[in-house]
């Protein structure tokens, strides 16, 4: 009957050292699941910011370069208005000569 609880005990102590190498291998594991994840989600996170910057850049060439045509555009419109105000004070400054003309 010895022999019987010896190996009772045996069997005992090498199931709770399979259950500590479980246990240990587990979080073993666990951490590096949890690292892998970590470096998958900052290489998720920085290609995902350059796509956020290169949309940023897009977006901003794209406001300048209509800027730029807006710019151009409300060029061109004060030009044509100097040019008809221009052309009045020419006509005003016949018509104020010639009255000026006509009392002398």
């Amino acid at each position: 009957m010895r022999s019987i609880i010896d190996e009772i005990a045996t069997a005992e102590e090498k199931a709770e050292e399979i259950r500590n190498n479980a246990v240990s291998e587990a979080r073993e594991l666990t951490t590096k699941a949890r690292e892998e994840a970590e470096k998958a989600l900052e290489g998720v996170d920085a290609h995902e910011r350059e796509k956020t910057e290169t949309v940023l850049k897009e977006a901003q060439a794209q406001g300048e370069e209509l800027s730029a045509q807006m710019l151009a555009k409300m060029e061109n419109e004060a030009k044509e208005v100097c040019a008809r105000a221009n052309a009045k004070i020419d006509d005003a400054v016949r018509y104020l000569v010639s009255k000026v003309q006509n009392q002398a």
